[in-house]
This record gives C-alpha cells, structure tokens and sequence, in this order.
C-alpha cells in the first residue's frame, strides 16, 4: 500500500513528481475493474491510494515545478504570454525532446504547432501525432513571421536560426515578441539573437538552473509527502481491521441463527405432536443458551488453565462485565 500510493503521487519516480504513471495504474484499475478481477479488498486498497496520492500533490509541492525541460519550456512560455490558445509555435527537429515539447504544448490548449525537420517525411509523421503540419527547414523565412515561440533542438553542429532570420521575422511581424527556446547542444539559435528587444531567447543553461532549483524544492517537500502517504496507509489499514471484525460478528451471527432455525424447528415440531407450550418453550430458551454458550466457555476453560490473561480480560470485557 505504501508503495503503490508512492508510485502514483510520483514519489517514487526518478523525476520526483513525474504524474504520467498515476494516468497508467488507473487505466490498469479500469480494465481490472470491466474485467471484474478486483475483490473489495484490491479495490478498496486502489481508491485509498488514489486518494492518498491526490493528497499528496495537492497539499505538497512534490508536482509544483517543472523538473523537465518540456515542462519548463510550457512554463516559461506561460509566464510571457499567460494563456498560449491564440498563439502558433514553430518547432525546430523532430527528435524525442521536440516530440515530447510538441505534446506538452499540445495538451495546453496551443492554437497551431508546426513541425520543420531537415527531414520532411519526419516533420509530416511527428505532425500528424500531435495535430499539427510538418514543414521543411527550407520554409524558415516562411515560417518564422507567423511564429510566436520557436524552439529549437537537433543534431546540428552549426546553428539552424540566425539573428538575421528573426530580425526579417520581426519586421514582418512589427515587432511582435518572438519566444525562442533553444534546447541544443551546441546551439541550433544564434547567440546574437539575445541582443534583439523583441525576442525573449532562453537556453538549455537557463532552463537547467530552473529544473534544479525546482528539483531542490521536491525533494524539501518529500517528507511532507511520506506523512501524508503514511497517513493513508494506516486509514486503510483501520478499514482492513474492520472488515476483518466485520468478517467475524457476521459468521457469528450467520452460526447464531442456523442455531436458533434448528431448535425453533424442534419445538414447532413440539408444539404439533401436543406437548406443552410451557415446557417447549423453557426447552427452548435452555437449549439455545447451552448452544449459544457451549464454544466461548470451553474456549474460556481453556484460557484459564493456560492462564491466558488477554483472552479472559476479553471475554469479562465484551460478554460477563457490564459497568
């Protein structure tokens, strides 16, 4: 159970935080649950873990900031233009980290994304995954004006943007801000285009110094998220007692009633074969108490003479002592 809620909040991930394997272990619950594998048990256990693991990255900082350079970049890009539906990006490659900027911008509600790769064929199947259009690096001039975040990451030795591509973009664009991103090692944008007022250039290096401070704050809020977990752990824990108690008064109950059954049928036989009503029924109540009784007070002897002092102190508490 500990685990599992760790699992979840992200807790146990190597990027702490990290919320895409709680969406997986749902998805798991839902198909377990339409295939009816789940006893009340397991599927009590997986709702106090949901819940243990919203506690947690609702109440902890252990998912508040970005610690990934896909993420960061959405925040940053956040942060400049506030809501991202009106706005197109252009995004340069179409490697795993462009993939994965092209999802995460994506799911933000972004108007357009454009996908240009050295290799077309690559932009067009990258674009198809994420609903966008794939270009070529040839079609930059053309891209750029309409652009208002580029990021940028490939294998490039040399850089790909050039102050001078962004200073035409620019003036089609009369001087709209421009958010470049570049995610490339070396550099796939200039250097110069830091000196340009309208362009808000950030690199790799800036986003890893925000990646480790936020790092350093997941990890300070760690022990508040174990608390939390531990909390939900021992709720569940509560509940498993009380299933097991339940378990035993209703087995208790169930032997109780198939004892009365049989005796009531005795003395309804009784009555019929015209004994007297008075006498069956005396029979009746001495018997049912004898029956009732017989299992605790030979278990009761038997603590005694082993001088079991738990069980004895139980049974004057739940059955013979009543202040």
């Amino acid at each position: 159970m500990f685990h599992l809620i760790k699992v979840i909040s992200g807790a146990d991930s190597m990027i702490i935080g990290e919320p895409q394997v709680a969406g997986q272990v749902k998805q798991a619950w839902q198909a377990a649950h339409e295939l009816q594998t789940l006893d009340s048990r397991l599927d009590r256990m997986f709702q106090h873990a949901f819940s243990g693991a919203k506690r947690v990255r609702s109440q902890t900082g252990i998912g508040r900031d970005p610690v990934t350079l896909p993420f960061a970049s959405l925040r940053l890009a956040r942060q400049l233009f506030g809501s991202l539906e009106s706005l197109n990006a252009l995004l340069i490659g179409a490697g795993e980290m462009i993939e994965d900027c092209a999802l995460h911008f994506r799911d933000a509600g972004l108007r357009h994304l454009r996908i240009a790769n050295r290799n077309p064929e690559r932009a067009l199947e990258l674009a198809k995954q994420v609903g966008g259009t794939g270009h070529a690096l040839t079609e930059l001039d053309d891209l750029l004006p309409d652009s208002d975040l580029v990021i940028a990451c490939t294998a490039s030795p040399t850089a790909i943007v050039s102050a001078e591509h962004l200073r035409r973009a620019l003036k089609q664009r009369r001087h709209k801000p421009i958010f470049a991103l570049d995610l490339s090692v070396p550099r796939n944008i200039e250097a110069e285009v830091s000196a340009l007022d309208d362009v808000f250039l950030y690199t790799i290096d800036d986003l890893h110094g925000i990646i480790e401070s936020n790092q350093q704050k997941r990890q300070e809020a760690m022990q508040q998220a174990m608390d939390l977990i531990e909390s939900e752990v021992l709720a569940f824990e509560r509940w498993l007692r009380l299933q097991e108690t339940s378990t035993t008064l209703k087995n208790l109950r169930r032997r109780a009633q198939l004892e009365r059954d049989h005796l009531l049928a005795e003395a309804q036989a009784q009555l019929a074969s015209g004994r007297s009503p008075e006498d069956v029924m005396k029979r009746l109540s001495h018997r049912l108490v004898n029956r009732l009784l017989h299992g605790p007070s030979i278990r009761l002897r038997q603590a005694a003479e082993s001088s079991d002092e738990t069980l004895l102190e139980a049974a004057r508490y739940y059955f013979l002592e009543d202040d």
